[in-house]
């Protein structure tokens, strides 16, 4: 899942390295995009990365770049909703498993049970 931030144009270098003698040549591209924050729910917890998400669908690692304060607080206080909403969703997901791993406990447990009971009373 990701978070749109604020629409920004970012410049790309590319430098070709010397190859078979010939020459280097810089090429500079302007890719149109939004900021954004990929968050996920992993084993260990949840990860964050800030990426630049260009308009051709590409996603590149990019650093977050806070030109106000402003800006920053309300960039970080988007970011806690979305961490805030993962654990909750985590949570959530947690719950539906212990149950259906309870249920699947009480299953075996009747079913044992009635295997162990005596036959024809």
């Amino acid at each position: 899942m990701t978070k749109s931030t604020k629409k920004q144009s970012a410049s790309t270098e590319t430098v070709s390295h010397e190859a078979s003698g010939q020459a280097s040549t810089d090429v500079s591209q302007q890719i149109q995009g939004r900021s954004v924050f990929g968050v996920e729910t992993t084993a260990a917890g949840i990860a964050v990365n800030t990426l630049f998400f260009a308009e051709d669908g590409r996603m590149m690692p990019m650093p977050a770049v806070f030109p106000t304060l402003t800006y920053a607080l309300e960039q970080i206080e988007e970011l806690r909703n979305l961490v805030i909403q993962h654990f909750s969703q985590a949570a959530q997901v947690g719950v539906q498993i212990i149950a259906a791993q309870n249920a699947k406990a009480a299953q075996e447990n009747a079913q044992q049970a009635a295997a162990e009971a005596p036959a024809g009373n």
